[in-house]
């Protein structure tokens, strides 16, 4: 999941253009966005950042999910 062919765009846009697997963990959020996964976490139990869904007993993050969190993190 490198962010190397994304280096000449700028922010949220570069972001959103990394090829994602269909359902990442944790951890992969969390090395996505450059965070740890406690604070994946965190954003889970107070409500921001990307929504995951459950799969069993297990959380997962849609690419669609991670997408559509930082198309809604423009700034005015």
């Amino acid at each position: 999941m490198s962010k190397k062919n994304a280096s000449t765009k700028s922010g949220s846009e570069a972001l959103a253009n990394v090829a994602l697997p269909a359902l990442l963990t944790k951890e992969q959020v969390a090395e996505y966005f450059g965070v740890s996964p406690r604070t994946v976490e965190s954003w889970r139990y107070t409500n921001t950042g990307p929504t995951p869904i459950k799969i069993g007993e297990h959380l997962r993050w849609t690419a669609d999910s991670i997408r559509d969190y930082i198309a809604g993190q423009s700034v005015a």
